[in-house]
């Protein structure tokens, strides 16, 4: 992603901070948390539109953060396939990546169809955040909303964070992104 691209995320990331910080969330509530996951929403919009499918991208709008982060629209804008984004920095990602809160499942399982998963490169988010610079978005992997459900229930959180109940998806029982065209066309 280039320097604009992440100036964007970051300007983004700011203004949904403002919005969620009074409002308690399931995971921690801040600057970083959000840049990262506007990062992975981008990479995934670059990622389906370099592939040639047309979307709408709700993260990009604020008054649409309640919906599904992209909705990919097939067969001639006739049936779609609504996508949630999930990204976590590369230094989390073992201990703490491919994680849905069980409480937060209901909600997202009314809205998604698929949760597709990235990993931030290591980067100083508070260097990123003064000074955009170019930056790598691995897309790792996805899964139908039904197989987060299917994951063992673990606690997670490392060191002095707080603890959180979530399905935890084994790296291994990712879908890998070479497989995606095809489940986005079919129905």
């Amino acid at each position: 992603m280039d320097a604009a691209d992440v100036k964007w995320a970051a300007d983004a990331a700011h203004a949904s901070i403002e919005k969620w910080s009074q409002r308690d969330g399931y995971y921690n509530n801040r600057l970083a948390s959000h840049l990262t996951g506007k990062l992975g929403e981008l990479a995934t919009e670059k990622y389906l539109l370099e592939n040639g499918f047309k979307l709408d991208s709700h993260f990009r709008f604020p008054e649409r953060e309640n919906l599904c982060d992209i909705v990919v629209k097939i067969k001639n804008y006739s049936q779609v396939r609504r996508l949630e984004v999930k990204t976590w920095s590369a230094s989390y990602w073992m201990d703490l990546g491919r994680c849905i809160a069980v409480d937060q499942y209901p909600i997202l399982k009314k809205k998604a169809d698929l949760v597709l998963w990235c990993v931030l490169a290591p980067v100083d988010m508070d260097e990123l955040i003064k000074s955009p610079s170019p930056l790598v978005v691995s897309l790792t992997g996805w899964s139908t909303v039904e197989e987060v459900s299917g994951a063992a229930v673990k606690a997670t959180g490392s060191g002095g964070m707080r603890k959180v109940t979530n399905y935890q998806l084994d790296e291994k029982d990712l879908h890998p992104f070479a497989e995606l065209r095809d489940v986005l066309e079919q129905r």
